[in-house]
């Protein structure tokens, strides 16, 4: 396999942290997540939890994930790692109804930034919702990511809603997944090839059936489209991640 971890690679998209939503269960499972990014060459790791406005609040989401960091934290010093990707907290929204006007979104954000990991719902999309990513990316100034839009390609009017989405200065985020699977390759493929902002990360779940796969998702995304957009890939991820005044 060729050797990719000379390249600066940062993973926008994981649930490493113990015990917030579907993803690392204990935190064994997030110091093995975090060991098998380090293997795969990878730099800097985004923790984005998955945030629901209709199951909590956000101060007691921050304050589990506050909890979930320090547990990982003793649990990394307990094991004696001392090689692992650095972290940085964020979220994986789920849309919801007035996210373009909550005064607290901020605090979602990718520390230091204003980038956004926006989840779109996964019902047919109305246009208030496309309205409302609009008035994210250009009327709050928030740097929106969207998260995985090759998985609602089954909705009647993604190619009319896409089309309006990828007009604006927002990313694209790729799963890893659907870069390897056969299934959903071409899409994913079409999708990077096409985002003013193309980016891939491995929503890392857990190690059985969502690990980590970035390595292998950007051998394919150089065998299939070229070493460059993998550059292209690597410079918005660090452009997306740069703090704010930086």
């Amino acid at each position: 396999m060729e050797n990719m971890k000379s390249e600066i690679v940062i993973d926008l998209h994981t649930h490493i942290l113990p015990q917030m939503d579907d993803g690392s269960q204990d935190v064994n499972t997030s110091v093995a997540l975090l060991h098998l990014l380090w293997e795969q060459g990878v730099h800097t790791v985004c923790a984005t939890s998955h945030y629901y406005a209709h199951q909590e609040c956000m101060e007691q989401f921050l304050q589990r994930r506050r909890q979930a960091v320090f547990a990982l934290g003793d649990a990394l010093g307990e094991a004696g790692v001392e090689e692992y990707p650095s972290i940085r907290l964020g979220a994986e929204v789920a849309y919801f109804p007035g996210i373009s006007q909550c005064p607290e979104l901020e605090q979602l954000c990718l520390g230091g930034t204003r980038t956004l990991l926006l989840e779109l719902s996964y019902t047919q999309w109305t246009p208030q919702q496309v309205e409302e990513v609009a008035s994210l990316s250009l009327d709050r100034g928030y740097q929106v990511i969207l998260a995985h839009p090759e998985r609602f390609s089954h909705m009647r009017s993604y190619w009319n809603d896409m089309e309006r989405l990828m007009s604006l200065p927002l990313a694209l985020q790729i799963n890893a997944d659907s870069l390897i699977h056969w299934s959903s390759r071409k899409l994913a493929l079409s999708l990077l090839s096409h985002a003013q902002s193309p980016l891939v990360a491995s929503d890392c779940h857990n190690l059985t059936s969502r690990p980590p796969r970035l390595e292998k998702a950007r051998l394919v995304v150089r065998k299939k489209l070229g070493a460059d957009i993998l550059t292209r890939i690597d410079e918005t991820a660090l452009r997306f991640t740069q703090p704010t005044g930086g």
